[in-house]
């Protein structure tokens, strides 16, 4: 009998990183919470799962740095895409007002996305190491308030108090699913990433690298510079463009960048997933 896939994800439970990995895995895949991305990675690469699904950038926040420095250390593959609206609410124990409230606790992220909501209120923030964890807080503090999301007011008993209380009304957080492998076969919807460094200080070395891409008509979706660990001013640039890596024009440009740059990683090529995993 096969065992069932299993798909990773940033957990504990009713976090948005799980309703991700609902929206897009089939009844029989099982999905894992792990504790933190570095944590997937691992098993990722040890084969001990199949699949995963990892934040990778918010529209608001930007960047999730620890997923950029992971795809540079692991060898793991980005197979798909999914774009998940993220709207908060403030969630309190049954019964409760802003006026019982005196702190206000979850993640990181989703205070550093209500900031103008929080500081509006006046109340005092405490950050904790996910939302769930911050739900489990408020049940026992009825003091206490959590930034999070309708998954979390159901597992945990708490009342929606105000909703969608984000700054920006068009607030998507960009997951990747990672595997082994990326997407084989072109669709014509396709991206593909990659990551480079430099050769040396050449003025212009970065425009140089770029112009492949206008040469071919290549449309850059990202770009955007991580620090290498190897020393003050030596980065690696991290480049999304829209196409498949076998698209003729996209693999005649990477070739050519291969031989320009003193590092080139291929992190796959992908379409943006909008049903289940397959």
């Amino acid at each position: 009998m096969n065992k069932n896939k299993q798909v990773g994800y940033l957990g504990p439970e009713g976090t948005f990183s799980q309703q991700a990995a609902l929206s897009i895995v089939e009844d029989n895949m099982e999905i894992i919470p792990y504790p933190n991305i570095l944590n997937i990675f691992e098993s990722l690469e040890k084969n001990e799962i199949d699949e995963a699904i990892v934040p990778i950038e918010n529209s608001t926040e930007g960047s999730v740095l620890v997923t950029l420095d992971a795809l540079v250390y692991f060898n793991i593959k980005i197979k798909g895409e999914l774009e998940l609206p993220i709207n908060h609410d403030l969630l309190v124990q049954k019964g409760k007002t802003l006026k019982d409230i005196s702190v206000i606790c979850s993640h990181q992220q989703p205070i550093a996305q209500c900031r103008h909501y929080i500081n509006k209120l006046g109340k005092q923030v405490h950050t904790m190491s996910s939302t769930a964890n911050a739900a489990r807080y408020v049940t026992e503090i009825a003091t206490a308030a959590v930034i999070g999301n309708e998954i979390l007011s159901k597992k945990y008993d708490l009342e929606i108090l105000d909703e969608n209380i984000q700054d920006y009304p068009n607030n998507v957080t960009r997951f990747v699913i990672l595997a082994n492998h990326d997407q084989k076969e072109s669709t014509g919807h396709d991206k593909t990433s990659i990551i480079i460094s430099l050769n040396g200080d050449k003025p212009g070395g970065l425009c140089e690298i770029l112009y492949e891409f206008v040469k071919e008509n290549i449309n850059l979706t990202k770009i955007e510079s991580r620090p290498s660990k190897q020393g003050m001013g030596k980065y690696l640039f991290f480049i999304d463009m829209e196409g498949h890596r076998l698209d003729s024009n996209i693999s005649k440009t990477l070739t050519i960048i291969k031989k320009k740059v003193k590092m080139f990683k291929l992190l796959g090529s992908y379409k943006t997933v909008e049903g289940a995993l397959k």
